[in-house]
């Protein structure tokens, strides 16, 4: 199962390098840069967090505690630097705990479900970006999230979809399973993300720091999965409960 699923990664990562290359054509020489920064980053993450699950899954849910701490670290250091509104960050934090809280829990799941959301997470995310790169013409929400178009989204939803199906199948999920929870990850990716923007944007910030090259800080990174684990969580605990 494990070397099938990093060939995966492999093949997924040639497909995001071809599409990173072609999406350089048009950009400029710093966005050139700064997009192949995040594009080898982002490799080493996926790999890392890919290992982890693989081979020390006991040790995960430690992981992301630390990264959900690390994310509402920068949030209160972010709002310390830029003294918004007391009711505002209140707000934030009140729902940013809840939903890290489900993604902690999420963190001790079996290895099949890590692994599945892991994999659906990681290709809407980068493949959103490229196809938005590459072809996104149509803006969702400008005030918000001026990079993300629509389709990008669709791009990355497509993507996801194949992932998904194909990931399932691999971990012997059942059709349905994997496309409730898929379909699932997918929509709590986009508001994740969505939502992170949002908070940015009220702090007239670009990202949340700078501590992760190429992307920014650990919730511009992990704002996705971060959402995407709380679901799967909230999912599973709803089917059990039932």
């Amino acid at each position: 199962m494990k070397p099938t699923l990093f060939y995966i990664i492999l093949l997924f990562s040639v497909l995001g390098g071809v599409g990173t290359y072609l999406a350089a054509k048009k950009q400029n020489p710093m966005e050139r840069k700064k997009n192949w920064v995040k594009y080898f980053s982002y490799f080493i993450i996926v790999v890392l967090l890919y290992s982890c699950i693989c081979f020390t899954v006991k040790i995960f849910p430690l992981i992301c505690g630390l990264i959900a701490v690390a994310g509402l670290a920068e949030i209160i250091c972010l709002h310390k630097k830029k003294q918004q509104k007391r009711s505002v960050i209140f707000v934030i934090i009140s729902i940013y705990v809840l939903i890290s809280t489900g993604f902690y829990l999420f963190g001790n799941f079996s290895q099949p479900i890590l692994l599945f959301t892991l994999f659906t997470v990681c290709t809407f995310d980068a493949f959103s970006q490229i196809a938005g790169q590459l072809i996104g013409k149509s803006k969702i929400c400008s005030q918000i999230s001026p990079n993300k178009t629509y389709e990008g989204l669709f791009g990355g939803f497509f993507m996801s979809v194949v992932t998904f199906l194909i990931i399932g199948k691999i971990l012997e999920f059942t059709t349905f399973h994997a496309m409730i929870m898929g379909f699932g990850i997918c929509v709590f990716s986009f508001t994740g993300d969505l939502a992170a923007s949002w908070t940015k944007r009220q702090y007239g910030v670009k990202d949340f720091s700078s501590l992760l090259p190429g992307h920014g800080g650990f919730l511009d990174r992990f704002d996705s999965f971060i959402a995407a684990g709380a679901f799967v969580y909230l999912f599973h605990l709803i089917t059990t409960i039932a």
